[in-house]
């Protein structure tokens, strides 16, 4: 990315590799929304120029760490520093010296070849399509917001948002047991994707259908997967009193809440970062046993050559569009 909306391609040396790195060949990429934000400018920390990308799937060229050449991985889009109190803890994603992909001339998975840090990299068995495995970890972020909103059991969930991450979210829900599960978003193409992924229900907001009805008591806990700036607010509009809010999602700029109906409800909110270790497992385990299938998601495929217009498509941000896939060698 060279510039606010502007993607070229270049073709240059191969990333060196520093000890304690592997050097993967990248087989497939998806395009995050963070992508999107720093696309737009208005990530919080990455800009141009920049390599885009981090939810990856390859070989291992150069091994380290266990890994062999050979080895299909996947990756975290970060390295903790495995020094500080919070990665004592086991709470890596919240680690206070990180090194994110796409920043600070850290190249993202936008490319042939990525370098990445031995304790960021994850095995997948050898015959998983790469495909499922750059959906390794969104969903992995997903899983780990769905377990923030309590116990399963047979509790009633709704996501806001089935973009790419509600839809994590709710193949998470899903697996883990939840009962009732109720997404909502604009436009019925996303509804389409929600039920097929095994939503209970969805909500067209563009119908006007906002639920709950007066009767309702509400969702035990309310995942906020969309950035618009009344998400919060519906959240705690729709939870039940006494009910769970997490929020997953970032905001182009901050939201207006209305602190009065959440102290009323007396509803928690808590934010949901990044992924760990433990979520990467979780996730790989399921596509190993075969009980989720994230298939569904991905709707477009592109070329490396193509990123400028897989990008544009994104940033459209037509409903049709779900997760988009960049392969960067061979045909897409």
């Amino acid at each position: 990315m060279t510039g606010e909306g502007r993607i070229e391609t270049r073709r240059g040396p191969l990333p060196p590799v520093a000890e304690g790195e592997l050097l993967v060949r990248v087989l497939a990429t998806g395009i995050c929304g963070s992508d999107l934000a720093t696309y737009r400018g208005t990530h919080p920390y990455k800009s141009a120029p920049c390599v885009l990308g981090h939810e990856l799937c390859g070989t291992v060229v150069t091994g380290a760490g266990g890994f062999a050449p050979g080895d299909l991985v996947c990756s975290a889009a970060y390295a903790h520093c495995d020094a500080c109190e919070r990665c004592a803890e086991g709470r890596t994603h919240l680690c206070t010296g990180k090194r994110n992909l796409c920043h600070l001339g850290w190249d993202g998975s936008f490319a042939e070849y990525v370098t990445l840090r031995t304790t960021m990299v994850h095995r997948l068995p050898a015959a998983t399509d790469p495909v499922l495995g750059a959906l390794v970890e969104p969903l992995s972020i997903a899983a780990h917001a769905v377990a923030l909103a309590g116990p399963p059991g047979r509790r009633a969930l709704r996501i806001i948002g089935a973009g790419n991450i509600g839809l994590g979210c709710l193949i998470a829900a899903r697996r883990l047991g939840f009962g009732r599960i109720v997404c909502s978003d604009l436009g019925p193409e996303k509804g389409e994707r929600a039920l097929a992924l095994g939503a209970d229900a969805y909500l067209d907001v563009l119908a006007g259908e906002t639920g709950p009805e007066p009767a309702d008591p509400g969702a035990d806990a309310v995942l906020v997967a969309s950035g618009h700036p009344g998400a919060v607010d519906e959240a705690v509009r729709v939870v039940r009193p006494g009910g769970t809010v997490v929020v997953v999602s970032f905001f182009d700029r901050p939201p207006t809440v209305a602190v009065n109906a959440l102290v009323g409800k007396e509803v928690r909110v808590i934010g949901s970062s990044l992924s760990t270790a433990g979520d990467f497992r979780r996730v790989i385990g399921w596509l190993t046993e075969g009980s989720v299938d994230p298939m569904p998601m991905v709707t477009h495929r592109f070329g490396l050559s193509e990123a400028s217009v897989a990008m544009a498509l994104m940033a459209a941000g037509e409903p049709a569009t779900g997760k988009i896939i960049i392969i960067p060698r061979g045909d897409a």
